[in-house]
């Protein structure tokens, strides 16, 4: 299984989701200990429409680990299925886990920027978090987050 798996994630690292997501679903079982695999796994579901039975997969990732990407990941997929309140539960605990990271901030942001969810008040408080947290590492994913974030408070 772990063989398979690591020729799996050659296809999984090329971005090619819709062509191995049957074999993580044939691999589920023997692996549904790795809370890798499983977010491998979700991965695909989610990139290929299965959006309830990716977040099905990262539930049982969550219990295994305490990774907040895992989290980012089920409030992607929720709000993707308009469970905008689920989505920023989760996104709330994974600022709980880590709350010097800007990522779940800039999730939320975009979430409160949702037509169908769009708060205000909590908007300017995720975008100011964003705008004015001091990462540990400046990077082009920071800078990226920050304009994309200017765009939406302007926009609002």
């Amino acid at each position: 299984a772990y063989k398979r798996w690591g020729r799996m994630q050659m296809i999984y690292n090329n971005k090619a989701y819709e062509s191995v997501a049957e074999d993580y679903h044939e691999l589920h079982d023997k692996l549904k200990h790795k809370p890798e695999f499983l977010f491998e796994e979700a991965q695909c579901l989610s990139k290929t429409g299965q959006h309830a039975e990716a977040i099905r997969v990262l539930e049982r990732a969550k219990r295994l680990s305490g990774d907040p990407m895992i989290r980012y990941m089920i409030a992607k997929n929720r709000q993707t299925l308009g469970d905008y309140r689920e989505a920023e539960e989760e996104l709330l605990q994974a600022i709980g886990i880590l709350p010097e990271r800007l990522y779940p901030y800039y999730l939320l942001a975009k979430l409160y920027a949702e037509p169908e969810f769009y708060q205000v008040d909590k908007l300017r408080a995720a975008a100011g978090a964003v705008l004015t947290k001091e990462p540990k590492v400046e990077s082009t994913a920071i800078r990226e987050m920050r304009e994309e974030v200017k765009k939406i408070i302007e926009k609002k």
